[in-house]
């Protein structure tokens, strides 16, 4: 894939550059998100900043709010619409730490633990419910359509994820459908809403659909990726949580694919075990090195940038597109 920018810039997290460029956008965000889990019950104020304030990067609401800027939008709905895409996201993570068990999330304890699985449930449930209140005050019958089909794909995609724990007879294709329906489509409607919000032609419309879908796509892979393939050090985690914990991810299915019968005997007999320990993840990185699983899974994480980078060459000659480019290679290089 073609550089869009020197070594030396690498080093910066482009998602904080992006911040950092819109950063008065960022600073408006950032005041809406805080009014807006204002409550009169204490308790849903406490969860939700504990989620939300925390070390979010917040890359859906900030490619929203890029889009809205590369499109020209001179109104101020794309705000709302930035909120809520980051309260949708954020009722998922808390629906997910109870299903999943989680201890931490975003570096501090995950909200399940503090509080508890039901309030943690029901907050989710919350933020969930604020969201549309917030896409129903800016009358647009449409968005609010997308936004409750998107709702109604995460749910899927969490029970989709749900039940194919150590199911090792998951198949590639219903693994895509499954991200794309858990990860993708929220990455999807963050950036194509702003071209319904500005009237822009069905053509670009589709086209910031589809940069969305493959970039969330490639978002989703590239975890997989680093969850076995990682430095622990560099990421400041842990790798192997997946496969400790059951989760059947793209790597793990190429494995199975493409290992000898002795091998694929070994990975089924293990991913029905209750529990996976440390010395079994070790043997699993050594069978992927034979069915080189590390390799493949780059080039099918590359294969999805690709597509998303060629959604957007009708931006070339604008400058904001620098960003889009820098996130797309950051993908490749985020172990780094």
């Amino acid at each position: 894939m073609k550089e869009t920018y020197k070594k030396s810039q690498i080093q910066i997290n482009p998602i904080d550059n992006l911040a950092i460029h819109l950063s008065s956008a960022v600073k408006r965000l950032d005041n809406e998100i805080k009014k807006n889990i204002q409550d009169k019950e204490v308790i849903v104020t406490n969860v939700s900043s504990h989620l939300i304030m925390g070390k979010s990067k917040k890359i859906r609401p900030l490619l929203t709010l890029l889009f809205a800027k590369i499109l020209k939008y001179k109104g101020n709905a794309h705000f709302n619409l930035a909120v809520c895409i980051e309260f949708i996201h954020n009722a998922t993570l808390l629906h997910d730490d109870v299903i999943d068990y989680a201890e931490i999330r975003r570096g501090k304890k995950a909200a399940n633990l503090i509080w508890g699985n039901k309030l943690s449930i029901l907050v989710g449930d919350y933020l969930l419910s604020k969201s549309f209140k917030l896409m129903v005050k800016d009358k647009s019958i449409k968005i609010l359509e997308i936004l409750s089909n998107t709702s109604l794909i995460l749910a899927r995609g969490q029970i989709q994820d749900a039940n194919n724990i150590s199911n090792a007879q998951l198949s590639e294709k219903d693994y895509l459908d499954l991200i794309f329906a858990k990860t993708a489509e929220l990455f999807s409607v963050s950036c194509y809403l702003p071209a319904v919000l500005t009237n822009k032609s069905l053509k670009i419309q589709n086209e910031l659909r589809e940069f969305g879908k493959n970039f969330g796509m490639a978002f989703q892979l590239s975890d997989d990726y680093l969850d076995y393939f990682g430095d622990s050090k560099k990421m400041g985690k842990n790798i192997g949580k997946d496969f400790l914990e059951g989760k059947i991810t793209y790597p793990l299915i190429h494995c199975i694919k493409n290992s000898s019968k002795a091998n694929q005997a070994y990975l089924n007999k293990i991913l029905k075990k209750k529990k996976r320990n440390k010395a079994e993840f070790l043997k699993v990185q050594k069978i992927m090195e034979l069915s080189n699983t590390k390799l493949e899974s780059i080039k099918f994480t590359n294969k999805y940038l690709k597509k998303a980078q060629n959604s957007i060459k009708r931006f070339e000659r604008d400058s904001d597109k620098v960003y889009l480019d820098n996130l797309i290679n950051y993908l490749l290089i985020r172990e780094h």
